[in-house]
């Protein structure tokens, strides 16, 4: 390991060391906000104008926090499922795990949350009164179990006479931001216990998969790669490595934090003596292309980062 970046995980030991370990937030935490809606009595469901704007408000309100909400079209088009199907738990949790083993970035799910919508309706010709009772489930797909469940918590909502059900769907629709706020208060005392903590090498007790690119950068993208997985704290392996040309692509999997990640490789360029060559790092998507000529760097025997 080169000794700018041994100095550079020192610093990172000492800065933890001194403002001691603190709960990590939303940041980079990839969830599923799932529907339970096979219950008949479940009024407001993914397939109705009502279910859509409340799993986009949920979406807004997660994502507010710094968490990643995977939107359920995603999900349905990688696990090929009928988006607009009624699921239960039990099928929802096998869907998360199944994307969860997929070894993608983009599907790297940290926890499911799974919601419920049911309704008792009273019509008649002076008012159309909905008693909403929502609740839920939090599901940790790394430890592969139930953090907890929340609700019923009911909302009551008063509609016009003799309301038919398209009424009452658009009824619901306007309610679908209060509704999408109780899933996410609720949640989110739950998910701090999914967020672990942030160790004093700038690791935490989470492991996270990054997509990672390697454009034009020659026998570098092998030096780069095998710095990252044998020598950067917190890495647990790669999967899915790909060669192209000069593209290299695979899946990172580590517990660092995608700041550190960052910090780590620009060191690691500058020991490697690389031009025109800076990370990207958004999301859980690191990049890493040389803009300028396909040249290998000389060696500098002062600089070398293996012994």
């Amino acid at each position: 390991m080169s000794q700018k970046l041994i100095r550079a995980i020192f610093v990172a030991f000492l800065s933890c060391i001194t403002l001691g370990a603190h709960a990590v937030d939303g940041s980079n935490i990839r969830i599923m906000v799932l529907q339970d809606d096979a219950d008949l009595e479940a009024c407001v469901f993914y397939g109705n104008a009502a279910g859509k704007q409340v799993g986009t408000k949920i979406g807004e309100q997660f994502n507010r926090y710094g968490y990643t909400v995977v939107p359920r079209d995603v999900i349905a088009a990688e696990m090929r499922f009928d988006l607009n199907s009624r699921f239960s738990k039990s099928k929802l949790i096998d869907l998360a795990q199944r994307a969860k083993s997929s070894g993608r970035a983009e599907l790297d799910i940290q926890a499911l949350i799974v919601y419920e919508i049911l309704c008792r309706v009273r019509a008649d010709a002076i008012s159309t009164n909905i008693d909403v009772d929502i609740s839920g489930t939090m599901y940790d797909t790394v430890a592969r179990r139930e953090l907890g469940d929340f609700g019923p918590i009911q909302k009551s909502v008063s509609l016009e006479p003799n309301c038919d059900l398209t009424c009452r769907t658009l009824g619901l629709r306007n309610y679908a931001g209060d509704m999408a706020t109780v899933v996410a208060e609720q949640a989110r005392n739950k998910l701090k216990l999914v967020a672990g903590k942030v160790k004093a090498d700038g690791t935490s007790d989470r492991v996270i998969t990054f997509n990672v690119r390697l454009e034009n950068l020659s026998k570098s993208a092998t030096r780069i790669r095998t710095t990252m997985e044998k020598e950067f704290p917190g890495a647990k392996g790669i999967v899915s490595l790909q060669r192209n040309g000069n593209l290299v692509t695979f899946g990172y999997q580590t517990s660092a934090s995608p700041d550190k990640i960052g910090d780590w490789l620009e060191i690691l360029i500058e020991d490697l003596g690389l031009e025109n060559v800076a990370p990207r790092v958004e999301g859980n998507n690191i990049t890493i292309s040389n803009d300028g000529a396909d040249i290998p760097p000389p060696k500098k025997v002062t600089e070398r980062l293996f012994k």
